[in-house]
Order: structure tokens, then C-alpha cells, then sequence
């Protein structure tokens, strides 16, 4: 039987920057990072779509509630605000509202049935680690917790973030830690190839 909250794929990350900023300065500082990060991968430029939309309204966010049929969290009405979707590559998104009619990222949706007495908010998908791969915000808990559902390994529902903002955060951090440790490693390595000389 699958166990929510497991720690077996998914590496721990630290998410002391961005609980010391207020949820509007998270969010500000998240954009700037999206768009870094596109502009080194150059994904805008090979699709039609606007990765990062303009914000939604107050009415269309209260209509997305009435089609879900849920109180919204206020970490995602916050990022709603901000952006209608957020699109990093392929099977790196997280869903929202359409683009002019166009949903360019897949729309978020309820679930039952991932896990034995949970819902789930299903908020985007996250092909790291193989196609198919999703985040899910647990409705069942107050602080809403966001959890990686990991269909090929078991399935797995290992922990990702303790909120949505702080999600948003490490989907557009995650690459640059990645790259710290990999520069760590090598400078390990040098020093290692400098005290055998």
C-alpha cells in the first residue's frame, strides 16, 4: 500500500529564502526567476503560448472555484492573481485558467482517487522524473501541503513543499540548486586531483 509523505526520490530542499519574504515579494521574486529561466532555455521562443500570462480576474478565479466545486486555496487565488498559468518546458507547468480561450496548461482538477481518503488539488504537471508525474495539494490538511505524485516508482507520494507558493518557488529554483551542487562537486574534485599531485 502506498505511504503519503515518503522521502525515497525526491531530495530534500531548503526553503529558507523564500519563508523570510512576504507572500507578494515570493511570488515577485519567483516571476523574475521564471523568466530567467526561460530566457536561458529558450522554451518562449518555441511556442506559440505566453509562458508567463498576465494575472487572472476576481471573477474568473471565483468561477474556476464553482467549476471545481472547492474553496480555492489562498496560496493559488495569490498566485491566480499574478498568472493565469505558469509554463517552464515541457512537463513543467502550473495549471490554471486559458490563454484566449486556449488552455496552453492543463487545467487543475480535483481527484479522490490518487490516494485512500485524501483530495487532492492536482496543480500541474512535473515530468522530472518521468511523463505523467504530477503535484498535488492535499485539501484533506489546513496548511495544504503540496505532495509529488510519482506514478512509475511504486506510485509514490513523496513530499514536495509545505505550501503552494513555496511549490512555485522550488519548480523555478530547483534547476539552480542543481547547478551549485554540480559546481560543488567539481570544485571537490579538483581539490582532491590538487592533493594527489
Amino acid at each position: 500500500m502506498a505511504i503519503l509523505g515518503t522521502r525515497e526520490v525526491v531530495p530534500d530542499f531548503d526553503f529558507s529564502e523564500p519563508l523570510a519574504l512576504s507572500l507578494t515579494e515570493r511570488f515577485s521574486r519567483i516571476t523574475l526567476r521564471a523568466a530567467a529561466q526561460l530566457s536561458d532555455s529558450g522554451y518562449q521562443q518555441v511556442t506559440e503560448a505566453p509562458c508567463i500570462p498576465p494575472g487572472a480576474s476576481p471573477a474568473e478565479i471565483a468561477e474556476l472555484a464553482a467549476t471545481l466545486q472547492i474553496d480555492l486555496p489562498e496560496e493559488y487565488v495569490a498566485f491566480l492573481h499574478c498568472h493565469r498559468y505558469l509554463l517552464l518546458g515541457d512537463g513543467m507547468q502550473i495549471g490554471g485558467l486559458d490563454h484566449e480561450g486556449i488552455h496552453y496548461a492543463s487545467p487543475p482538477w480535483v481527484s479522490d482517487e490518487h490516494f485512500p481518503g485524501h483530495r487532492f488539488l492536482v496543480l500541474c504537471d512535473y515530468w522530472r522524473y518521468a511523463d505523467g508525474d504530477q503535484l498535488l495539494v492535499d485539501l484533506n490538511d489546513p496548511q495544504q501541503p503540496v505532495f509529488v505524485y510519482l506514478h512509475e516508482h511504486g506510485p509514490l507520494f513523496e513530499r514536495f513543499a509545505p505550501s503552494i507558493s513555496l511549490a512555485v518557488w522550488r519548480l523555478v529554483h530547483e534547476d539552480e540548486d542543481e547547478d551549485e551542487d554540480e559546481d560543488e562537486d567539481e570544485d571537490e574534485d579538483e581539490d582532491e586531483d590538487e592533493d594527489e599531485d
